[in-house]
């Protein structure tokens, strides 16, 4: 437990100046690398990372995605990711001795999955007052993870029911409620912050925040539940080790994948701060 809180004091210490770089692309190149490394642990959680004409590709196609949705053109995107997957099925034709179908879809769908959920990040950084949006992420994955751990450890009494305690043993009824709320009211205390500040001159919706808040914990939840299925399914117990007490990359942002999912629409599609007249 004392190597969890370390680790996870020192990530946050390391990761907090990277946010005062958002509007640069300091930013975007952190979010390219930790989206090739996401996609190198799933490749070889997966069994296909030495499989190299699949997996280098889609190695660098997931570093490149990121930063293609910052700064290219909007009409060669979709060209791009056109060329990228007719390349993994031709390789999976002429080179079907050692590289099954199964090794093709493995490696367009961990390249594909990793980084659009990393890109969401970029993207809600790039929405109206995406400066004040895009926090939103972290704090959403972050205090729900914090929050539904130390509720679920002093206060879970109850398992997960079915088969989402096949998928996370150790998760409780009462630290998945905790995460939840201790993630609306995180939102709501982020948006008092910003309303005080009188720095970015925009008002919260204070009810929109706390569900807001709901959903975007419920994802985050249900994100990091899903990683878990697929590291059991292929019997393995963290996806790296580059964070003691935690695991790998997407050991420790599995919740954040998700969570920029849901604040991106969210974002895109809620009024969450308006501007001040």
């Amino acid at each position: 437990m004392l190597t969890r809180i370390l680790t996870g004091a020192a990530a946050l210490i390391a990761f907090v100046p990277v946010l005062f770089f958002s509007h640069t692309p300091v930013f975007d190149i952190v979010i390219a690398l930790i989206s090739l490394l996401g996609t190198l642990e799933l490749l070889k959680c997966a069994g296909v990372i030495k499989k190299y004409a699949l997996s280098l590709p889609s190695l660098a196609a997931a570093f490149f995605a990121p930063l293609l949705f910052r700064y290219a053109a909007n009409e060669l995107i979709p060209v791009i990711f056109a060329a990228y997957l007719f390349y993994l099925l031709f390789a999976s034709v002429f080179t079907r001795k050692n590289n099954s179908t199964n090794d093709m879809a493995l490696c367009f769908f961990s390249a594909v999955f990793v980084s659009v959920s990393f890109t969401a990040v970029i993207i809600t950084r790039e929405l109206a007052r995406g400066d004040i949006l895009y926090l939103l992420i972290f704090i959403g994955a972050w205090s729900t993870d914090t929050f539904a751990y130390f509720t679920g450890k002093f206060l879970g009494r109850h398992k997960l029911p079915g088969v989402l305690r096949e998928v996370s043993p150790n998760k409780t009824v009462e630290g998945v409620m905790g995460g939840v709320i201790f993630c609306a009211l995180a939102f709501v205390l982020y948006g008092f912050i910003i309303e005080k500040s009188n720095r970015f001159g925009v008002s919260p919706d204070y009810i929109t925040l706390a569900c807001s808040g709901v959903l975007v914990s419920a994802a985050a939840q249900l994100g990091d539940l899903s990683m878990s299925a697929i590291k059991r399914n292929y019997g393995v117990k963290d996806y790296g080790a580059v964070f003691p007490g935690h695991g790998g990359v997407l050991d420790r942002f599995d919740s954040v994948m998700a969570a920029a999912a849901a604040v991106m629409i969210i974002g895109k599609y809620l009024k969450i701060f308006s501007e001040v007249v």
